[in-house]
């Protein structure tokens, strides 16, 4: 299973995460692809960071459970309240001084991805929920989940991104509608963690 569906889970959501600067280069030019892409590298970096960490004694604890008792619900929750906690206070902090940290650590001019940075705000701290607990999908084998859902992931970036017509909408759109998504993978994921017992 794990080739036939996690290889191409994986190139699918790599080309997710790049298409959203390809897309804005495409429709509303370089000077506002160069202001997302820096969006992105910072709002990524730390949480990424926190997220393998959380992942990794995820992994070890919930696989472990799950081999037991047959489900790893406690493990689950433990670490969804952990990250609950650091994205909301990620989220309360970027709210109150993103432009202002913009434009102070890389000049007046970046001001406005500090804006963007609010705009989307949402999709990572649901993506940092989601991120660690999605290694549900390999604990309870449930690979073509995982599939499914980055291929849903790869059409709502596109089609969110071409539709609407100014790119602050177009931003504000795929925050939105992405973190449908992830909310739907927390689920999906919490379902798995249950195990034998759902």
């Amino acid at each position: 299973r794990f080739p036939l569906f996690s290889l191409p889970a994986d190139a699918i959501c790599a080309a997710a995460a790049q298409l959203p600067v390809v897309i804005v280069a495409s429709r509303f030019g370089a000077a506002v692809a160069g202001l997302l892409a820096l969006t992105l590298r910072v709002l990524g970096a730390p949480m990424g960071l926190l997220g393998r960490s959380v992942l990794d004694v995820f992994k070890r604890h919930a696989a472990s459970s799950f081999r037991e008792r047959g489900e790893c619900r406690r493990e689950y929750l433990q670490t969804l309240r952990v990250l609950g906690v650091g994205a909301g206070a990620f989220v309360l902090v970027m709210a109150l001084i993103s432009e202002d940290v913009f434009a102070v650590a890389f000049g007046e001019r970046w001001r406005e991805s500090g804006r963007l940075a609010i705009w989307l705000l949402p999709v990572f701290a649901f993506r940092f929920l989601a991120s660690p607990l999605s290694y549900m999908v390999y604990i309870a084998r449930k690979q073509h989940v995982d599939l499914f859902w980055q291929v849903a992931l790869l059409g709502v970036t596109v089609a969110a991104l071409n539709v609407p017509r100014g790119y602050d909408a177009s931003v504000q759109v795929y925050s939105g509608a992405c973190s449908l998504l992830y909310v739907v993978y927390l689920a999906l994921s919490y379902r798995f963690s249950l195990g034998h017992t759902k």
